[in-house]
């Protein structure tokens, strides 16, 4: 997949079947978007092509209540090159980009550098200044330049609508498994792995304490069966989100047990797919019976990961 970075980056190139969004998390409901939109440019000898945006244009516009992201722009850009998409321009979310009204944006983007045949995005899709691109107006503006409009239906998962903002709230919760149906995926923690305190080692389980993005969603405190993955080996993995309050900690921290391994991995990055909550953050009445629980959380995580 060939990634551009920005509007004056993007050299005229077509026919192309194009969608855009943010698509925070790739989720099935995405998933289904450029799937459309790999076949159809299949079908019309054109390129696919997904138009998105390096963060979320909420944490410009009001950045009090900007979601999470559930995945990491390096995340989401793996996620979209693997559906086999060719080319994915990456907007870069300031003034400027959110100052280009939806019409001039068709004009000079949509139809003068890609050549687009046609456009695929949800029924409720609105984007440009305003949000006035909605699907009557590219539709109209369709007709003008010559590409068609394919509008895609929203997913239910059981009674849950399939969005980014379902599978936040589900993350929230803790709620691993329903969160990786919708999202088609697991859900995963990019970080950097920092010092600690040591104290996994003192009990026999030496963890790797990971620095997530500031910016990425957090499930809540708690044990989880994971999967790292490191230097492109998988390796099955015990994770720990809290502030251990059995030893009176009170900073909240992230850190992973990775059964099987040794070695000195700090400074490096680990990707942790999330399988399964274990059980919630919780206070032990002393080290022993904490050492005796981290066991059998190993042996459920092994049970779960493999």
């Amino acid at each position: 997949m060939r990634t551009v970075y920005s509007l004056s980056d993007l050299m005229p190139n077509g026919p192309s079947v194009v969608t855009i969004g943010v698509f925070d998390g790739v989720h099935i409901g995405h998933q289904k978007i450029m799937r459309t939109v790999k076949s159809s440019a299949e079908a019309q000898n054109a390129q696919s092509v997904v138009i998105t945006f390096d963060r979320n244009p909420e944490e410009l516009v009001h950045p009090e209540a900007s979601p999470r992201h559930i995945t990491t722009l390096a995340q989401k850009l793996s996620l979209i090159e693997q559906l086999g998409i060719d080319l994915c321009l990456v907007l870069p979310i300031n003034q400027e980009i959110l100052n280009i009204p939806a019409e001039q944006f068709v004009s000079d983007t949509l139809h003068d550098k890609l050549s687009a045949v046609e456009l695929v995005v949800g029924t409720n899709f609105a984007f440009g200044k305003g949000r006035k691109g909605t699907v009557d107006m590219l539709t109209c503006a369709g007709r003008q330049h010559g590409f068609a409009v394919t509008a895609i239906q929203p997913i239910t998962v059981g009674c849950i609508p399939v969005s980014s903002t379902s599978i936040r709230g589900l993350l929230s919760a803790g709620k691993i498994e329903k969160a990786t149906e919708l999202l088609g995926h697991p859900f995963s923690l990019e970080g950097i792995v920092v010092p600690g305190k040591g104290l996994g080692r003192t009990l026999g389980y030496p963890t790797a304490n990971i620095r997530p993005d500031e910016h990425q969603i957090i499930p809540p405190g708690g044990v989880y069966a994971v999967k790292v993955i490191l230097d492109d080996k998988h390796w099955p993995g015990a994770l720990n989100i809290g502030s251990n309050p059995t030893v009176g900690g009170t900073e909240t921290t992230i850190e992973v047990y990775i059964i099987g391994f040794s070695g000195n991995i700090y400074e490096q990055q680990l990707d942790v797919e999330f399988c399964a909550q274990l059980r919630g953050e919780k206070r032990f009445p002393n080290i022993e019976v904490l050492k005796a629980q981290i066991g059998r959380d190993v042996d459920r995580a092994i049970q779960i990961v493999g």
